[in-house]
């Protein structure tokens, strides 16, 4: 069984946005959401209350969505943490870089798990 199957863990992505207005963060969650569609979500954004800096999901990054997701546009730069598998943390990634500018700002990785940091813009 590969271990990026959709009821492994390594599937799992946990995204962070940061740094950017509401609209804009729900924007790339949308995004994400439907370019990782599953039946039963592992998570689901979720954000604080009005003064929220950080909002977050976790996504099944196993089988991204057949059809490219719609184009979205940012009325500025988002900084975007994604952290789990790295074959899924790739995938999340590439499916970021279809959409938007993606500026690398570092990786760190472990024995069976990354976490990569990005800024993405329009």
């Amino acid at each position: 069984m590969d271990s990026q199957d959709k009821d492994s863990p390594a599937a799992e992505v946990v995204v962070a946005v940061g740094d950017c207005s509401a609209e804009d963060a729900r924007a790339v969650l949308d995004l994400l959401e439907r370019s990782f569609p599953a039946e039963a979500r592992a998570g689901s954004a979720a954000q604080g209350g009005q003064a929220a800096t950080v909002w977050s999901a976790t996504l099944d990054a196993a089988k991204p969505a057949e059809r490219k997701a719609a184009p979205v546009r940012l009325k500025d730069p988002v900084s975007v943490t994604l952290q789990g598998g790295p074959r899924a943390v790739e995938r999340v990634q590439a499916a970021l870089a279809g959409q938007f500018t993606v500026e690398d700002m570092g990786a760190v990785s472990g024995d069976q798990e990354m976490e990569l940091g990005l800024r993405i813009r329009s």
